[in-house]
């Protein structure tokens, strides 16, 4: 297994992309930290895992400011005494054309996606950095961050900026044997 004896953090795992994503790192041997701002979801991932002979622990955090993802990088610390991958795919939606957005929809939508982001991958670089250990930020985008998406303003917007900062981080973390990169899924 090619991820024996790592730790790593999925945000948004409780369904969908994360939890594929949790289950797949599991299975190659990552020791994972299911995170879903509702419990119940990432206590399901973490069963799966769990029942499939992985090793894992759920955490509710809400990642979209710093303190949430602080708290994130802690619980894998706590459970696990290292943090090897950062994978940020927590997300939400609030589509509303952009004439009628209101700023708790354009805020909501920002804070999960590009600051959750954002602080996840901060807050794990700085262990790496200072423990000297390479690691790897995966970041989830999407084509609507390249192209615009009709009633999305907020989401499309939040999206090319997670490829903003996934270019740029990549550039800034590569000394440190630490690599950002970042997928685009498309179903």
């Amino acid at each position: 297994m090619i991820l024996e004896g790592k730790a790593a953090v999925v945000t948004g795992a409780g369904q969908g992309i994360g939890a594929a994503v949790a289950r797949a790192l599991a299975a190659e041997g990552a020791l994972v930290v299911a995170n879903d701002i509702e419990a119940e979801r990432a206590e399901a991932t973490v069963a799966a895992i769990r029942s499939a002979g992985g090793s894992a622990v759920p955490d509710a955090s809400d990642v979209s400011n710093f303190a949430g993802a602080d708290a994130v990088v802690d619980a894998c610390l706590r459970a696990f005494g290292r943090i090897d991958v950062m994978v940020n795919n927590a997300g939400i939606l609030r589509d509303r054309m952009s004439f009628n957005m209101s700023q708790a929809d354009w805020d909501a939508v920002v804070a999960v996606y590009l600051t959750g982001t954002f602080a996840c991958s901060r807050a794990a670089v700085r262990w790496m950095r200072a423990e000297k250990v390479p690691g790897r930020i995966i970041n989830v985008s999407s084509r609507a961050g390249l192209r615009g998406s009709i009633g999305q303003a907020n989401y499309a917007a939040a999206k090319a900026g997670v490829l903003g900062l996934t270019r740029t981080m990549a550039q800034e973390l590569v000394k440190y044997g630490i690599t950002v990169n970042a997928i685009v899924p498309r179903a």
